[in-house]
């Protein structure tokens, strides 16, 4: 931070008493001018991060001050290139792809932050203690160019759990409208409930066909919904039941080779099974176009028969959340389970980016270095001690999450609080620098006892892997129209008009045969070489 250095002179009295008011105005002595300028995406909802009360910390104990400014999403997915801003020397929250990051970085025009260890001794320690993040963060040419977020929970590969509303099913129970063949009796209720997926199909029908909630209206209930799509609460476990290790990308690890679900035969049965719940109206129509927001605001009445979603303190207001029970991954007709695994990553690259134009590339990476100690992690991705998301004292050197926020929910406190970002918590954190939040720890209990063990034989989620140029460069031609195809497909077999033939399904493997070759191939190869890099 610069210091004002006020010269005074006994002959211009006046020239004392100007800066003593700016002085005063900024505070006190010390000029808060910025040494750096950071572009980072931001949404109107959360705070500024230039008010935020860790920065301000940052600020403090490093002496380095950063002038955060901001694009919301849509205005940065806009941005042709985002590393041309002119007056920036940085970018957070880049979202730069593996190929985009090379391409940057090959032609100089963001740092190779492996070249700057020196400044980054917490950095260093990370990379030279987990040569798999070292891995994960590499270029083609073995370079870093970016920033990670490290957030180990063991939650990102499980992203779905079943609730169902008991209150709805004890109702069935009271008036003998329980399906034909479901013997369900009230004590069996708690969660962990077990349901073939032709008993929880027979039982969303009686939600569909009856008036459940009691308000004289039979149409306003919602039998099943979810996130079409979503990186959590979507779909692919139902998809799963029928005996493919399904998740959002159609594609995983199956006995170490990589794998599309789209091919499976089961996969297609699978679609076929949901063009008729969606028909029927088993299914709401809002799970294909709703958005996370959306979702949760809608579920606030307890009006939704069943949900996918990772708890259902979230998706509830208070007074409903006791009427729903977890349902275990759901049985095929031989009684199986199945559950698939999501390819979420606990590190994600490219975080942050720093442009070859900042003049003191040492002093704003030895800054974002600090972003890897745990009280700063912590209050990065949850939000300050001083704005009340963890305790104001420690307890056995822990920070204590504070689950108390009023009427705000947690995680409206959390959008509007916390940066998000560059962070480093791991297992090591939890052991003995931050107390993980009690929903999280609850999220882990639920999946250990109900998810988890179900999950397909032989299934793993695909790592984050390094590919050689020329591998990124045939990604690119390949992957984005593959995945749209895919998508636009998906879409209509499951909520068109007419259910999908095998014929449509077998011309989409077809017509897109060439790409999930290659794909499959270069996947491979990467995923091998992640294997002998890191074993």
């Amino acid at each position: 931070m610069k210091k004002i250095i006020i010269g005074v002179t006994a002959t211009v009295l006046w020239v004392v008493c100007v800066t003593l008011f700016v002085v005063f105005a900024m505070g006190g002595g010390t000029n808060t001018e910025h040494q750096f300028t950071v572009l980072t995406v931001k949404e109107d909802a959360v705070k500024d991060y230039n008010s935020m009360p860790v920065f301000r910390e940052l600020a403090q104990e490093t002496g380095i001050d950063v002038n955060w400014i901001y694009n919301t999403s849509a205005q940065y997915s806009n941005n042709t290139d985002p590393v041309g801003t002119k007056g920036i020397d940085a970018i957070y929250h880049t979202g730069f792809s593996n190929l985009k990051l090379y391409d940057y970085g090959r032609r100089g025009r963001i740092v190779a932050i492996d070249e700057y260890m020196d400044s980054m001794p917490n950095f260093s320690r990370i990379l030279t203690a987990r040569p798999d993040i070292a891995e994960a963060l590499k270029s083609p040419d073995g370079h870093i160019y970016s920033l990670p977020r490290v957030e180990e929970m063991g939650l990102k590969a499980y992203p779905n759990i079943l609730y169902i509303n008991k209150k709805w099913i004890e109702k069935l129970i009271d008036d003998g409208n329980l399906p034909a063949g479901v013997n369900l009796t009230k004590d069996q209720l708690t969660d962990g409930l077990d349901l073939y997926r032709w008993e929880f199909k027979a039982i969303l029908q009686k939600f569909r066909d009856l008036d459940m909630d009691n308000n004289g209206n039979k149409d306003n209930e919602v039998p099943l919904t979810f996130v079409s799509g979503n990186w959590q609460g979507n779909e692919s476990d139902l998809i799963a039941s029928f005996g493919v290790p399904e998740n959002r990308e159609h594609k995983t690890i199956l006995n170490g080779k990589i794998t599309f679900t789209i091919e499976d035969e089961k996969w297609f049965k699978a679609i076929t099974e949901m063009h008729d719940w969606c028909a029927s109206g088993l299914i709401s129509s809002a799970s294909f176009d709703q958005d996370e927001s959306q979702f949760l605001a809608h579920g606030q009445d307890g009006r939704y028969g069943a949900f996918y979603w990772w708890e259902k303190d979230t998706v509830l207001a208070k007074e409903y959340r006791d009427d729903y029970v977890i349902v275990l991954p759901l049985k095929d007709d031989d009684g199986n389970r199945y559950v698939g695994v999501s390819n979420e990553q606990e590190v994600e690259k490219g975080e942050c980016v720093i442009l070859s134009s900042c003049e003191d590339k040492e002093g704003l990476l030895s800054y974002f270095d600090k972003f890897f100690e745990p009280d700063y992690s912590a209050q990065l991705n949850y939000g300050s001690i001083k704005s009340g998301a963890f305790l104001p004292n420690k307890e056995n050197g822990k920070l204590i999450p504070n689950d108390d926020h009023g009427a705000q929910s947690a995680d409206d406190f959390r959008m509007r609080n916390a940066p998000y970002g560059v962070v480093y918590l791991t297992q090591e954190t939890w052991d003995n620098s931050v107390q993980m939040e009690s929903r999280a720890q609850l999220r882990l209990d639920n999946l250990n006892s109900y998810v988890k063990p179900y999950v397909f034989e032989g299934v793993a989620t695909i790592p984050n892997l390094n590919y050689t140029q020329q591998e990124l460069l045939e990604l690119n031609t390949h992957e984005f129209s593959l995945s749209n195809n895919i998508a636009s497909w998906y879409t209509q077999a499951v909520i068109g008009n007419t259910a999908p033939t095998r014929e449509s399904w077998q011309n989409l493997l077809s017509v897109n045969r060439d790409s999930i070759n290659a794909v499959l191939r270069i996947n491979q190869a990467a995923y091998d070489r992640y294997i002998e890099a890191t074993v």
